[in-house]
């Protein structure tokens, strides 16, 4: 995971931005922390200050600050309209934006800072259990992403002392390191399963809070965002590349065939790979990713859509120098404060182990210097994804030398031929629902074909006379995005077809079903003509499923309908044999 990043000492004194949260009322309860921002605001988790047993939040609160003399007495705040995400079904959100209603009691506030998610970082933060007064103090090491839609971090407490308590939720968590406040505190998990005892929680990172919080992310936020301005597209939009856009998923996430360093190509002209690299790495950016999680409980990740948070920096290198390209790194790693050594000797002192990817290599003003500096993240034990836009350069060839080992190309045709594999296969096992779909239901998708020229053109490519060439990296990545796309066409296939198999079975489960309930009940013949309509339909050979559905939903229809008259019926007769009964035993008293 990277070189360990020595701790420096924190000042807790003087951390007076940290507010507590009581209900406004004569109890003044204690409800958990906050962290004071700019203009007055005040940020904390929805649940701190829900009303129990409600959907609603407390109209006022009090807001103390226990780290300065006289904190027990605090101001009134209320919450910013706008500003109230409570916790959503799935957990997502959960996050409060109080206003004050008057100056704070301290010259100082926090700003939250963007700073990349680092296995095993140190951070602390400050809650207010029942009983001490004071608040207390706790260290966590991060961990990795988490929490519903990768929204949250997971903290996990540095010593058993550490461990979360209630009303701690809200607090700000500070980087031991730079001493900058990187999100809050927003649960906690302590459990017992299988013997073993679970203790962590959970953070909201500064990228969930802005994306949550416009307010915030105008005002009161720092450091450069993972993706500036210049990659974002619109996350809603379906990237035009598939296979591309399965390509970089797979990277970032880290996949066991994919190298920690990587290359690919997007022409100028190519602009349905250009807008599927800026969809697909907003996506992975947590704090542009859309607000609810893109994987539905339970099932796999669509493919093409990152996890959230899964990229760690994206920089445009073309146009610009080294020391330019050096700042904007620097600037993502929260390593640009003053120091008496250069960026670019900094980067390779104390690089953090970051995801990153870099575009336009081959268009920097210092290309082989470039390089070289990219090199320094990789060495830090971070991975990196160079795009370029021409399919020759000098910065393409000081990669192959310096960034990718002489085997690389051999082990890329390697991955490309079990790709093709997997589309052979997935070909392959569509056929066969084909088949079996054929007498069954119409119309079919056409049979997936690509397996066998994807195979021929790897066999070109295992004999071109490119290779060991620079140019060679080229085809390899065009072809593998071509596979890429077949396999998804192929997968599409093979859902569609599962889909329409089932959807059949259970049409006649449904029809069968209610048939039986109409028999039983003595009413076989109550809606025949529709039951033979739907039932030609079903058995008589390919069948639209969408007129099969039709024909079916008008026989349950008039099945439910026929059971619900009956019904009335018996309950009538049942109604008329309880009078008869009553009045029999009224004619039999003395």
């Amino acid at each position: 995971m990277g070189a360990s990043i020595k701790e420096t000492n924190f000042r807790t004194d003087q951390e007076t931005w940290r507010v507590r949260l009581r209900t406004a009322d004569r109890r003044a309860q204690v409800l958990g922390a906050g962290v004071l921002l700019g203009d007055g605001l005040v940020l904390t988790c929805a649940h701190v200050i829900r009303i129990a047993g409600t959907d609603g939040h407390w109209p006022a609160v009090t807001v103390e600050f226990p780290g300065i003399g006289g904190g027990e007495s605090g101001l009134r705040a209320t919450v910013v309209p706008g500003h109230w995400v409570p916790r959503a079904d799935d957990h997502s959100g959960d996050l409060a934006l109080l206003r004050l209603d008057g100056p704070p009691p301290v010259a100082t506030h926090a700003a939250l800072h963007r700073l990349p998610t680092i296995w095993n970082r140190r951070v602390h933060f400050a809650g207010y259990p029942s009983g001490i007064t004071g608040g207390k103090w706790a260290e966590a090491l991060i961990k990795g992403p988490g929490g519903p839609g990768d929204e949250w971090v997971q903290i996990d407490p540095a010593t058993e002392a550490d461990t979360l308590m209630r009303r701690f939720s809200g607090a700000g968590v500070v980087d031991n390191r730079t001493g900058r406040v990187i999100g809050i505190v927003v649960s906690k998990l302590d459990s017992e399963r299988e013997g073993a005892h679970y203790r962590h929680g959970y953070m909201i990172p500064t990228g969930t809070v802005v994306k949550h919080l416009d307010l915030v992310r105008e005002r009161c936020v720092s450091g450069r965002p993972p993706v500036p301005a210049a990659f974002t597209a619109d996350p809603t939009a379906p990237a035009p590349d598939r296979g591309f856009a399965r390509w970089l998923t797979r990277w970032l996430a880290g996949e066991d065939d994919m190298a920690d360093v990587e290359i690919t190509f997007v022409r100028e002209e190519d602009h349905d790979a250009a807008l599927t690299l800026r969809t697909t790495l907003t996506l992975a950016d947590r704090e542009q990713s859309p607000r609810t999680s893109t994987a539905t409980p339970g099932r796999d990740r669509p493919s093409g859509v990152p996890r959230a948070g899964s990229l760690d920096l994206a920089v445009d290198v073309s146009g610009k120098t080294r020391a330019q390209v050096a700042q904007e790194i620097a600037e993502g790693m929260g390593l640009d404060g003053p120091g008496p050594r250069p960026m670019p000797a900094r980067i390779a002192a104390d690089a953090l182990p970051l995801t990153a990817v870099a575009r336009g290599v081959d268009e920097a003003v210092q290309q082989l210097e470039t390089v070289e500096l990219l090199h320094t993240l990789v060495r830090r034990g971070g991975r990196l994804l160079l795009v370029f836009r021409r399919l020759d350069s000098p910065a393409l060839r000081r990669t192959y030398e310096l960034l990718l080992d002489q085997g690389r190309a051999e082990r890329w045709l390697d991955r490309i031929g079990r790709r093709i594999g997997a589309l052979a296969q997935t070909e392959e096992r569509v056929r066969d629902l084909r088949r079996r779909a054929a007498s069954i239901v119409s119309p079919l998708p056409p049979p997936p074909h690509y397996a066998q020229d994807l195979e021929l053109k790897a066999v070109r490519l295992e004999a071109d006379p490119g290779r060991g060439t620079a140019g060679y990296l080229a085809k390899l990545s065009y072809v593998e995005r071509t596979v890429e796309t077949a396999l998804l066409e192929a997968e599409d296939s093979h859902r569609l077809l599962t889909r329409r198999l089932a959807r059949h079975q259970g049409l006649r489960g449904l029809l069968d079903g209610h048939q039986a309930r109409l028999a039983d009940h003595g009413l076989a013949e109550a809606a025949a003509s529709l039951h033979h309509e739907a039932q030609r339909l079903l058995t008589g050979g390919p069948c639209d499923p969408a007129v099969a559905e039709a024909a079916v939903e008008r026989f349950v229809r008039a099945a439910r309908k026929a059971l619900d008259q009956a019904g009335q019926l018996d309950q009538l007769g049942q109604l008329d044999q309880l009078g008869q009964l009553g009045q029999g035993e009224t004619e039999g008293k003395p």
